[in-house]
């Protein structure tokens, strides 16, 4: 899937929920990159572009939750950047208290601190939170999300981020895996383009909602200019 204006180019080589979602926004005017969420197989998705140029040009990598279909392939990214010998600084965004994702991260860091040709930072992030570069714009909005590692009856949420971006005058929306909450509107509000999970076929009838479904997503999707459907259910037989 893919979508443009003179400004950037939005890229989604693969979505699907429970195996991994990758998406590449790219500033047209100034060729640089960032990713939100990386799931498995993600470098292979980098690499079917054509052009190892991505190496040097990612700025940011901002993931939305800490469930291996947004970040496991966060290792095999990084790696390949100190295959290729990068050598500017990258910044990676999660939520704050993302142990997942950080756990990952730390590992890496560990595993290869002594032969790692460029830098790379975390940051947790907030609800409102702000990051930005030259080129992107970021703020982070809480979404409501949990799992399989709520072991408890409660309602206990996992750390779950939405993203608004900017590049330029353009805005992209990103609601991660979120069920209906007052952030996902947030996220998805007047953007040029809404990127929307909608993992569900019908409304569940279960109390418990971790997932959007289609008819909701496409809701959302009428808060903002544009809107794509991703992380869907893979058909398995």
């Amino acid at each position: 899937m893919k979508w443009e204006n003179d400004e950037v180019e939005v890229s989604i080589p693969y979505s699907a929920a429970g195996v991994a979602t990758t998406i590449v926004i790219t500033s047209k005017l100034t060729g640089r990159m960032m990713l939100m969420d990386v799931g498995d197989g993600a470098l292979r998705d980098l690499l079917d572009r054509g052009s190892i140029q991505f190496v040097n040009d990612i700025e940011l990598v901002a993931i939305t939750h800490g469930h291996f279909d947004h970040m496991g392939g966060i290792h095999s990214v990084l790696g390949f950047l100190r295959m290729m010998k990068r050598t500017s600084q990258l910044h990676i965004l999660l939520p704050a208290k993302c142990i997942e994702a950080i756990s990952a991260i730390l590992g890496f860091r560990k595993a290869y601190s002594d032969t790692l040709p460029f830098s790379f930072s975390y940051h947790e992030l907030a609800s409102g939170s702000q990051f930005d570069t030259d080129f992107f714009k970021l703020t982070a909005i809480q979404v409501e999300h949990y799992g399989m590692e709520n072991a408890t009856d409660e309602d206990i949420l996992m750390p779950a981020l939405g993203y608004r971006v900017r590049v330029g005058d353009t805005v992209i929306g990103y609601t991660g895996d979120t069920r209906p909450c007052p952030g996902v509107e947030s996220v998805v509000r007047n953007a040029d383009l809404a990127i929307i999970e909608a993992t569900r076929n019908e409304i569940p009838q279960s109390e418990r909602r971790v997932h959007l479904s289609e008819p909701e997503a496409k809701e959302l999707g009428k808060l903002a200019k544009n809107y794509i459907l991703i992380h869907r259910i893979p058909d398995i037989e």
